[in-house]
């Protein structure tokens, strides 16, 4: 009985999470567009004279700035503003400017109101709500900047908490793994910031929570909250963030237990993470199915066919291999001008690698957290895992997707931090 009561609840906060932000989403699409019309129009000029994808510091990958993903999103936000908002906030399309492309066709929609040609229902586009929100008073640089803000301020807010926890290190070495991903880039591009709002307000919700409540609750919300606001970025940061923080708050105040316990833990929060995370996308193809009288089911497999391996039409560089999005991933971090630059990706690495691995044989301490080691450790290799399942995806969209590699880098600051001996041991409260 205990039992059915926990699932329950677990799909009670499912249940309520999705409602909430669908609401969220219909109540931002029943706003007239015509409230929104000088905003967005000064939105889709600064879009006139920029490519699809533009570098803001040389040729390097980590730069790009991700004008078509953005224009897309500006495109569906304002269609959400047509018809019923019920029906509008569930069939997600755009007009993508045909031979024009989609910059211009955001133009057009907005000034001519061109008609939308594109259906994109496979994501539920839940950041299209605050992009017509904001709308309201500012224009998608406003966006963009209140956005990047917002991640400071929560990121601000997590290591404060951290801090004050006595868990200094942790926010050390936090915040190092997120400045090695370039995480002020995501100021570049409207759609590179939900994973990482979601992400850090996780983590916040996990630091305050996990000492009193079941945290795989929180990662039911997280679940849900990344597949309704990000489209396939990096989306993993809401989990293995979170709940690495979990792990080495556990690990140093002795509260983590054996490896079979912090294992039984780390797959419980996985568990509920990705059924939160799946039957979400399900949800969101079920209402579309029914509003557009499509089988909407069908379009949605066909894409992620194509991100698994597929053949990507009109993509002129595929990966050579099943490693080519590790590679490139590992390679964008670094500073790569090329998905395929071997020297900026093997070179540093070796080097970081071997620093950390002398480091650890120098100072290693034979009574140090190897249970928290491992399980970070082995969190930390979904990252790789995740690059080779969305192997076309991960390579072909390294610019952004190398971001999920921060929780990678905190595994392995931690599980080496955690074993030093020079590392004070914290005492366990009595």
């Amino acid at each position: 009985m205990k039992k059915i009561k926990n699932i329950s609840v677990h799909i009670l906060v499912w249940f309520a999470t999705l409602a909430m932000l669908l609401g969220l989403l219909i109540s931002s699409a029943a706003i007239p567009n015509s409230y929104l019309q000088t905003n967005m129009e000064k939105s889709a000029l600064s879009y006139a004279d920029k490519d699809a994808f533009s570098f803001e510091n040389g040729k390097k990958l980590n730069s790009i700035a991700d004008n078509y993903a953005d224009s897309i999103l500006l495109g569906v936000a304002w269609n959400m503003g047509n018809g019923t908002p019920t029906v509008s906030a569930i069939d997600t399309k755009y007009y993508d400017g045909e031979e024009t492309g989609e910059n211009y066709g955001l133009y057009l929609s907005v000034t001519e109101g061109a008609s939308p040609n594109t259906n994109y229902t496979r994501y539920w586009h839940g950041s299209a709500a605050f992009v017509r929100l904001l709308h309201l008073f500012t224009d998608v640089n406003g966006v963009k900047t209140i956005g990047f803000a917002a991640v400071l301020v929560l990121l601000a807010v997590t290591v404060a908490m951290l801090v004050l926890k006595k868990h200094t290190d942790i926010a050390i070495m936090m915040c190092v793994s997120l400045f090695a991903v370039q995480i002020w880039n995501v100021s570049l591009s409207m759609e590179y910031q939900p994973a990482i709002i979601v992400a850090l307000i996780i983590s916040i919700l996990c630091i305050a929570m996990e000492a009193r409540a079941p945290v795989t609750l929180v990662f039911v919300f997280s679940g849900a909250a990344v597949c309704f606001f990000d489209f396939l970025t990096t989306e993993t940061l809401s989990l293995l963030l979170p709940l690495m923080l979990v792990i080495c708050i556990r690990a140093k105040e002795k509260r983590l237990g054996t490896f079979k316990e912090g294992s039984l833990l780390s797959l419980k929060c996985g568990v509920a993470w990705f059924l939160a995370y799946a039957f979400t996308f399900i949800a969101k193809w079920t209402l579309a199915t029914i509003v557009t009288g499509r089988n909407v089911f069908s379009e949605a497999i066909f894409s992620a066919y194509e991100r698994l391996g597929s053949t990507l039409e009109g993509v002129d560089t595929l990966p050579e291999n099943i490693f080519s999005s590790v590679i490139s991933n590992i390679g964008v971090m670094f500073g790569a001008e090329s998905r395929l630059d071997y020297v900026k990706t093997f070179l540093p690495f070796i080097l970081i690698t071997a620093l950390l691995f002398s480091v650890w044989y120098l100072f290693r301490r034979e009574d140090g957290e190897k249970n928290a080691a491992k399980l970070l450790l082995i969190l930390g290799a979904i990252v790789i895992l995740r690059f080779l399942i969305v192997n076309n995806h991960s390579y072909i969209h390294s610019f952004f997707t190398y971001r999920a590699l921060a929780p990678m880098i905190f595994a392995c600051l931690a599980a080496l931090w955690f074993n030093l001996g020079f590392v004070k041991k914290k005492r366990v409260k009595k």
